[in-house]
C-alpha cells in the first residue's frame, strides 16, 4: 500500500539543490540533490560553512550579500550567480536564490541553487565571439522600451555606453543623424510589426564626427507574436567613402568632359562651316578681277569696292575666325589635360593610402604664396602664420592647401585678394584662405557637407576643392566653408602633432606679412 509523500522525500526528489544555512552561514539541512549536483554526500557537509566552497573571486560578494539580508538591508528576491566547489575538484557555476526565515517560517536560509554551468559557458562564448567583433549586436524588447542586450563596440559606433542604454533604451536617438531620424523610427515600428528591415543612416557619436552604418533587423517571435527584436549595426564608413568618391569622380569627369566636348564639337562644326562656304586666300588672290570688271585689288574701274567691302575681307575674315576657333580647341583640350592631370592626382590619392604624418606647415604656406606672389604679381597676397607650427596629416596637404590657393586667385573677377591665416588650438591646426571670389555655390558646399545626393542637377565642378576636401577628410580632419560679405572663407581643419608635456612648443608667437601690388 502506497503511504503519503512527506516533505522531506518531496525535497529530495527535486534536481535542484535545497539547504538551509543559519545565521553564521553553516549547513543545517541538505537535500540529496546536493550529491547529484555537487558530488558530495549531505552528511558531510552538514555543519560546515557553505560559503568555505564558493570560489575565490566571488567569495566576498555571495558572503556580503547573505549578510546584508541576515542583518535585514539585502533583498531576498536577488538572484545570485557564481562559482561553487565540487567533490572533484571542478567548479560549476549556480544559480541561487536565498529566502529569509519570515518568507518561509523555517528557522534558517534556505538557500536554492540550480546548476548553470551550461548555460553560462554558452553566453560566455557569445561574449566572447561578440568581443572579437567590431559590429553593434542589440536585442531590445517588442516596443523598444527595454534593453535586452548590447555589445560593448556601441561605445565606440554610437558614443553611447551600455549602461546608459539600459537606463534609457532609445537614447541611441539622440546619436541618430537629425536628417535621417524619421527614416529611423519609420524603420523601427516595421521592425516591431514583424517585418524585417535593413537600413543605412548616420551617426553622430561625437561632436563634429558622422559615420555610417548599416542595421539588418530582425523581429524575434513566440507563439507567432513579436516578443523582440534583434539585430546588428556596422560602421560603414570608410565603404560609404569609396563609393562617394568614385561617384564624385564619375560624376565631375562626365560633367567636365560633356560641357568641355560640347565645346570642341561646336568649334569644330563652326570650322568646318568656315571652310566650306569661304574662298581660300590664296585662290581670291590669284583670280583676276577683270571678268567682272574689277582690279587685281577687288574694286571697281570707277574706284568703288565691290560690295562695298575689300576683295580679301571675307577669306580674311574666315581666317580669322578658324584661327580663334582653333585656339578655342586648344583651350580646351589643355583644361582636359589638366583635368586628367588633377583625376591621376587624387586617384593616386585614394588609392596609396598613406599614413598621416608630421607637417612642418609655415615653410608650405609661405612658399606657396610666394610662388603665386611671383605668378600673380598684381595680385594682394598676405601670410599669418605661427613661427612653430606642426600638423599631423597626409604629405598632399601642401597640395591641397596649393589648391585652394589657386582657386582663390582664379576665380577673383578683380585683382585677386587672398589672405593665408594658419592658428592652432589644444588639438589641431587651422589653415584658412580667404579671399575676394564670388560666393562658393551651395551646391558645392551641401555636396561635400553630405548633405545633398551629386546628380546632374547638383554637382560640383571643381577637382581641386574634391582634393583638399578628401585630403583632409584622411588625415583625420576636416574642411570648412564660409561666405562673408567680400568673399569666401575655406578653412582646412587637421590635427596637431601631439607633444611631450615637457617638450611642449613654444609660445604662438605669429607675425603677418602683407605685400602691396607689385607697382603701387
Amino acid at each position: 500500500m502506497l503511504r503519503a509523500p512527506d516533505a522531506e522525500s518531496l525535497l529530495d526528489l527535486t534536481r535542484e539543490k535545497l539547504v538551509v544555512l543559519d545565521e553564521a552561514g553553516k549547513y543545517t539541512y541538505l537535500n540529496a540533490a546536493t550529491r547529484d549536483v555537487l558530488g558530495f554526500d549531505p552528511e558531510t557537509l552538514f555543519g560546515t560553512d557553505a560559503f568555505d566552497l564558493v570560489h575565490p573571486e566571488d567569495e566576498a560578494r555571495i558572503r556580503a550579500a547573505f549578510r546584508e539580508l541576515v542583518d535585514g538591508d539585502g533583498d531576498g528576491t536577488e538572484t545570485l550567480e557564481y562559482r561553487y566547489g565540487t567533490a572533484g575538484g571542478d567548479w560549476l557555476w549556480l544559480r541561487s536564490r536565498i529566502y529569509a526565515p519570515s518568507e518561509t517560517d523555517i528557522d534558517g536560509y534556505v538557500v536554492s541553487s540550480r546548476d548553470v554551468t551550461e548555460e553560462v559557458e554558452s553566453i560566455r562564448r557569445l561574449e566572447t565571439i561578440v568581443s572579437t567583433s567590431t559590429d553593434v549586436l542589440w536585442m531590445f524588447d517588442a516596443d523598444w522600451s527595454e534593453l535586452l542586450f548590447v555589445s560593448d563596440t556601441v561605445d565606440e559606433v554610437f558614443g553611447l555606453s551600455r549602461a546608459r542604454l539600459q537606463q534609457e533604451p532609445r537614447a541611441f536617438l539622440d546619436r541618430v543623424y537629425p536628417a535621417d531620424r524619421a527614416h529611423v523610427v519609420r524603420k523601427m515600428r516595421q521592425l516591431s510589426d514583424g517585418h524585417s528591415t535593413t537600413l543605412e543612416y548616420r551617426v553622430e557619436p561625437d561632436e563634429g564626427e558622422v559615420r555610417w552604418v548599416r542595421v539588418p533587423g530582425e523581429p524575434v517571435r513566440e507563439d507567432g507574436e513579436v516578443v523582440a527584436v534583434a539585430g546588428f549595426a556596422r560602421d560603414i564608413t570608410d565603404e560609404y567613402r569609396h563609393k562617394r568618391q568614385l561617384e564624385v569622380m564619375d560624376n565631375l569627369l562626365r560633367h567636365t568632359i560633356r560641357n568641355d566636348m560640347n565645346v570642341v564639337i561646336g568649334t569644330a562644326e563652326r570650322i568646318l562651316e568656315a571652310t566650306e562656304t569661304a574662298e581660300p586666300i590664296g585662290t581670291a588672290k590669284a583670280n583676276e578681277a577683270g571678268k567682272n570688271g574689277t582690279e587685281r585689288n577687288g574694286t571697281e574701274r570707277n574706284g568703288t569696292e565691290r560690295n562695298g567691302t575689300s576683295g580679301d575681307g571675307p577669306a580674311v575674315s574666315d581666317a580669322v575666325d578658324v584661327e580663334a576657333a582653333a585656339r578655342t580647341v586648344r583651350r580646351v583640350a589643355d583644361d582636359l589635360l589638366d583635368t586628367a592631370e588633377k583625376q591621376r592626382d587624387v586617384i593616386e590619392l585614394l588609392s596609396r593610402g598613406g599614413s598621416p604624418q608630421s607637417i612642418d606647415v609655415e615653410p608650405i604656406v609661405r612658399e606657396l604664396v610666394g610662388e603665386m606672389r611671383t605668378e600673380r604679381p598684381a595680385g594682394e597676397f598676405s601670410v599669418s602664420c605661427p613661427s612653430d607650427v606642426t600638423a599631423f596629416a597626409l604629405p598632399e596637404l601642401e597640395y591641397a592647401v596649393a589648391e585652394l590657393i589657386r582657386n582663390a586667385v582664379e576665380h577673383a573677377d578683380t585683382t585677386p585678394v587672398v589672405e593665408v591665416d594658419v592658428t592652432r588650438t589644444d588639438g589641431e591646426v587651422r589653415i584658412t584662405i580667404r579671399d575676394n571670389c564670388p560666393p562658393i555655390p551651395i551646391e558645392e558646399r551641401h555636396i561635400m557637407a553630405d548633405r545633398w545626393k551629386m546628380d546632374d542637377l547638383r554637382h560640383t565642378v571643381g577637382m581641386g576643392l574634391w582634393l583638399a576636401y578628401w585630403v583632409a577628410e584622411r588625415s583625420d580632419g576636416s574642411l570648412a566653408f564660409d561666405t562673408v560679405d567680400d568673399g569666401n572663407v575655406v578653412t582646412i581643419h587637421v590635427p596637431r602633432e601631439e607633444y611631450p608635456e615637457e617638450n611642449d612648443p613654444p609660445g604662438l608667437a605669429s607675425d603677418r606679412e602683407t605685400d602691396p601690388p607689385s607697382g603701387n
